[in-house]
C-alpha cells in the first residue's frame, strides 16, 4: 500500500510539474489563474494573455497587514517549458491595507504555452513603525535648498506658498547600503500659534506622496501638502508665515523582511486560432 501512495504522489507531482508541450500555434491564448491569498497578501490576475510576441498579465496585490509591503519583479520568475526567465519592472510599494497593480510582460513568442507558471519571489514586508532618522527641521520661507540626513541627499524642486496652500515638491537621493525609504506622510509643519499640522493628500503637480523606497544610488521626488488651517476659528495665512516643516520619521534606512514565494499558475482557458 506505502508504495502505491508513494507512486501515486510521484504521479501527481510530474503531472503538475511537468512543463507544457504543445505544437499547435495561436494567434492569441486566454489564460485563467486562480487567486492566492496569504497571511500578508492578496494576488489576483486580470488579462492574462499570451502571443506569438510576448505573455503578460495585470499583477493586483492587496496589502493586508498594517506594515508596508513591496514586490520587486526582477526576483520573480516565468517558468516555462522547464526553462526560468525574469522580467524587469519597476518595483511595486504597497502602503498598509493598499492595493495596486503592474503589468508583468515577458518578450518571446509563447502562442503554443497552454500552461505555465509564474514565481513570485520578490514579496517584502516593512514596519510601518519604523524608527526615522533624525533630521533638523526645514524653514519656511525657504532659508536653503539643500540638506543631508543619514545617507540621504535631499533637495527643494518647487514651492507654492499662498494665503490657503503650502505645496513643496522635494527631490531626494540614497547612497547607504541598505535600502531607503521615505514617508512623506509622516511630515507635519509647525505654525505660529504653536501647533503641528499633518500632510494632506493633493492632486495635480504636488500630487506624488506616497511612501518611496530607494535603492542605493537611486533618486526620486516626494511632495508635501498643507491645506487651509484654522486657528481659534480664523484662517491662518501662509503665504508671509513662518513655517517649520518637521520631518518626524519621513527618512529612514531599513532592512526588509522577506516573505514566503507565492506560485501562480497560468492554465488556458480560452485560445483564438490563426
Amino acid at each position: 500500500m506505502k508504495k502505491i501512495i508513494m507512486a501515486v504522489a510521484a504521479s501527481v507531482l510530474a503531472f503538475t510539474t511537468a512543463p507544457a508541450q504543445n505544437t499547435k500555434t495561436y494567434a492569441k491564448i486566454i489564460y485563467s489563474v486562480a487567486p492566492v491569498t496569504t497571511d500578508d497578501v492578496a494576488i489576483t490576475v486580470e488579462n492574462a494573455v499570451a502571443t506569438d510576441k510576448e505573455t503578460k498579465f495585470k499583477l493586483k496585490i492587496k496589502n493586508l497587514t498594517a506594515d508596508y509591503i513591496i514586490f520587486k519583479p526582477e526576483e520573480s520568475k516565468f517558468i516555462i517549458n522547464g526553462k526560468e526567465m525574469k522580467p524587469e519592472e519597476k518595483w511595486l510599494v504597497l502602503s498598509p491595507n493598499e492595493d495596486d497593480w503592474k503589468v508583468i510582460n515577458m518578450k518571446g513568442s509563447f502562442n503554443s504555452t497552454t500552461t505555465y507558471s509564474y514565481v513570485i519571489e520578490g514579496l517584502y514586508k516593512i514596519s510601518s513603525s519604523t524608527k526615522g532618522i533624525e533630521t533638523p527641521d526645514y524653514k519656511l520661507p525657504v532659508t536653503k535648498n539643500d540638506f543631508k540626513t543619514g545617507n540621504f541627499s535631499v533637495s527643494l524642486n518647487k514651492i507654492y506658498k499662498q494665503t490657503d496652500a503650502t505645496n513643496l515638491k522635494m527631490d531626494v537621493t540614497y547612497n547607504g547600503d541598505k535600502i531607503g525609504f521615505v514617508f512623506p506622510n509622516k511630515a507635519g509643519v509647525l505654525m505660529p500659534d504653536g501647533n503641528e499640522y499633518a500632510c494632506v493628500k493633493s492632486s495635480g503637480l504636488f500630487a506624488k506622496s506616497s511612501a518611496l523606497l530607494l535603492a542605493k544610488g537611486k533618486s526620486d521626488s516626494f511632495t508635501l501638502n498643507w491645506n487651509k488651517m484654522q486657528a481659534k476659528g480664523k484662517t491662518m495665512d501662509m503665504q508671509f508665515a513662518e513655517m517649520m516643516v518637521k520631518w518626524n520619521d519621513t527618512f529612514a534606512e531599513v532592512t526588509p523582511e522577506k516573505l514566503r514565494p507565492v506560485i501562480l499558475q497560468m492554465v488556458i482557458n480560452e485560445s483564438v486560432s490563426k
